[in-house]
């Protein structure tokens, strides 16, 4: 009795080996195995010699399929991604190592790696032994976006997609693609109002600006005990101060498709809209200066709050960005941002050509009180739509066509 234990398991791990083989198989070697048999029926049945040929090619076919598709895979998967940020246009390509890990020459294989939802491949050649194959995969930088990489698989399989192996890892990574941005070298209108530290009536009792001595007080921070003072009064004295203000921008991109003029049928990339990018990249621009100089900013894009201690952290962040169809118009958006942030002292607002001078004086009217506004207007050189509008009191207007034309007309735009 002893020795008839090893034999349930030894069919079940050829149970296991059958239907991981199986598996292996595609829909349409299925269909060709089911055609297979079933022509082999037919031709013993009724002596048909068709039959008999059909099943006979077939079977053939699929022998030959699984010669193809045998083989280990002892592969390893190294990922080299020197950068993880581009900007949108730049030529752009992820390094994959393909190291053969046993001592045994390995057979040919494809590579097939997940980028943004669709698998790029590559052939790898017969590896000797410890040896590695580069292989260099292009990424999609045509348009802004978040690009997913992984995971990657190992694929043996034959050339009729009878047979598919696959050897899976689960890599994961993620490349921004950037939208094009400029410098701004000069302060924004309306910064100049509003100067830093400025002191407020407002008592607290940490800060930059001293005001006074009074008694000390339980649960105050005994770091600001006035020593001096008080060996001189006989009571406990602290320093108090008055709170210093910080100018505070408010940045508000369109994102409602109809604040942009659409691209006409035929353009080169369907997907995007052109006055949305050149609104996007000024949008990013200004941001990303306003975080370099430290200033204090709350950002509404398209729906999207954007917050980052650095500027490549708020660029990471429009990446994704688009308008949606639905969405609130400018003018929602900038009642809802002045609700949120009414301490605002300059206001920003971004949108497209359809946006009329009655619309943005609306949106104006609707800023925190005393408040500056600055409207940045995407524009292309083809839209039917206005090339300059009036002015606006309480603020600046500025049209862009394109993004590298920003700092000269926020320059223009302050005289």
């Amino acid at each position: 009795m002893g020795g008839a234990d090893p034999a349930p398991g030894r069919g079940a791990d050829a149970g296991r080996h059958l239907v991981g083989a199986w598996r292996a198989v595609t829909r349409r070697g299925r269909v060709a195995a089911a055609v297979a048999v079933a022509a082999a029926v037919l031709g013993a049945a009724t002596g048909w010699r068709e039959w008999i040929g059909l099943a006979a090619g077939l079977s053939v076919v699929l022998l030959v399929a699984v010669a193809m598709a045998l083989g280990r895979s002892p592969v390893a998967i190294d990922l080299d991604l020197a950068r993880t940020r581009f900007v949108v246009g730049e030529p752009a390509v992820v390094r994959v190592g393909v190291r053969n890990v046993s001592a045994r020459r390995m057979l040919p294989l494809r590579l097939e790696l997940d980028v943004d939802g669709l698998p790029a491949q590559v052939r790898v050649p017969s590896l000797p032994g410890g040896a590695t194959h580069p292989v260099a995969i292009p990424l999609p930088t045509h348009r802004r976006a978040v690009v997913e990489l992984g995971p990657a698989r190992a694929v043996r399989g034959d050339v009729f997609g009878l047979i598919r192996r696959v050897v899976q890892w689960p890599v994961r990574e993620q490349v921004f693609v950037h939208p094009r941005t400029v410098r701004l070298p000069d302060a924004l209108p309306g910064q100049t109002r509003d100067l830093e530290g400025e002191e407020s009536t407002v008592r607290t009792a940490s800060d930059l600006s001293f005001h006074t001595l009074r008694e000390y007080v339980p649960g105050d921070d005994r770091r600001f005990i006035h020593w001096k003072a008080t060996a001189r009064s006989g009571t406990l004295q602290v320093r108090e101060f008055l709170q210093t203000q910080r100018s505070l921008v408010a940045v508000v991109l369109a994102g409602n498709p109809d604040d942009f003029r659409a691209d006409p049928p035929g353009a080169a990339d369907p997907d995007t809209c052109a006055e949305f990018e050149i609104a996007v990249s000024c949008a990013a621009s200004i941001v990303a200066e306003l975080v370099r100089r430290r200033r204090d900013v709350v950002v509404d894009a398209a729906g999207s709050s954007v917050r980052g201690a650095s500027a490549d952290g708020v660029l990471d962040q429009f990446s994704p960005v688009h308008p949606v169809p639905g969405m609130s118009d400018l003018l929602a958006m900038t009642r809802r941002m002045a609700r949120r942030h009414p301490r605002a002292s300059l206001l920003v607002l971004v949108f497209g050509s359809t946006v009329d001078a009655a619309r943005l004086r609306a949106a104006a009217r609707l800023r925190p009180p005393g408040a500056t506004v600055l409207a940045v207007r995407a524009r292309v050189p083809d839209s039917p739509h206005p090339a300059v509008l009036g002015r606006l009191a309480g603020g600046a207007v500025a049209t862009v066509e394109d993004v590298a034309q920003l700092p000269l007309v926020l320059r223009g735009a302050t005289a």
